[in-house]
């Protein structure tokens, strides 16, 4: 089995031990593997297209936004594995995947695919969500100096500053051709959110659909109540809180230096043209993984 991992260094602050431990692992189990440390956004998918032979399966080390990066220069039929170091880590909760680097390549090496669909944002690939209004403000604030030392601290601190903004900018969401209005809106292709918590219940990354989450009311006390929900993954049963099916989404603002977030990092601003791909990209998951 041929490997090319692609290693973040900035990602949680750099993990080179746990990167070496992973490496030498794959290599105990019999892969062959070629790295490659990226240097800058977006370097590991310019790395990736000029790529003459990814091999069996890539596999990005670091967080959600690496494995954003490698899945778009992914080549077709080429396996996606994942190591995940990063900050939250939110499809490594989504798929189960192990954090102690034996048993990530274990999953490389030993474990099985599934076909996860990934969606695209104005023509660019996202696995596990994009975001508008307080979600897209609170990932385009956050301090990177704040994050690369404390982590999910600097969200945390995003999120308190960016609150008394919600409510200020109105979108107009075609879901499936259907106008609705909202205030925010998350589509996600998994249940969670931020690491651990559940977004939304109605979600599934085995199936090549979207869950588009409207934020349909005003206020403070709705977006608190919202949050708090989160917590104990309520968010869909919040009076206000649209949750639809969708295969195609379109976002509009009168504003349109409305940013947009993917996977966790800034990705553009509005319009944003949502729609899942016909084909899906082969994840390597644990054995036992309940697909």
């Amino acid at each position: 089995m041929k490997v090319t991992v692609i290693y973040n260094p900035a990602a949680g602050g750099g993990r080179e031990a746990l990167l070496y431990r992973f490496v030498a692992e794959l290599e105990r189990l019999g892969a062959t593997v070629c790295q490659y440390h990226t240097k800058g956004p977006h370097d590991a998918t310019d790395y990736l297209k000029g790529l003459a032979d990814q091999g069996d399966c890539v596999v990005a080390v670091g967080g959600d936004g690496t494995t954003n990066e490698v899945l778009n220069g992914l080549a077709a039929g080429v396996a996606l594995g994942v190591f995940a170091t990063g900050t939250a880590n939110v499809l490594g909760k989504e798929l189960e995947l192990p954090k102690k680097p034996e048993q990530a390549a274990q999953v490389v090496v030993q474990g099985k695919s599934v076909s996860v669909t990934p969606a695209r944002l104005n023509g660019r690939r996202f696995l596990m969500m994009c975001g508008v209004g307080y979600d897209a403000w609170v990932v385009n604030g956050v301090n990177l100096g704040i994050k690369e030392r404390f982590g999910k601290l600097a969200y945390v601190q995003s999120m308190l500053g960016q609150i008394g903004r919600y409510g200020q900018s109105h979108y107009r969401v075609e879901v499936d051709g259907r106008p609705l209005d909202c205030f925010s809106a998350i589509i996600t292709n998994g249940r969670h959110y931020g690491g651990s918590f559940v977004l939304s219940r109605e979600a599934n990354i085995l199936r090549p659909q979207v869950q588009v989450l409207l934020f349909q009311k005003q206020g403070v006390r709705f977006l608190l109540r919202c949050l708090i929900a989160l917590l104990f993954g309520r968010m869909e049963r919040v009076d206000g809180v649209a949750s639809l099916r969708a295969q195609r989404v379109h976002i509009r603002c009168e504003n349109q230096n409305e940013p947009i977030q993917a996977d966790g990092d800034p990705a553009g601003s509005l319009p944003a043209e949502i729609e899942v791909e016909s084909a899906p990209v082969r994840m390597r998951v644990p054995a036992l993984f309940d697909s």
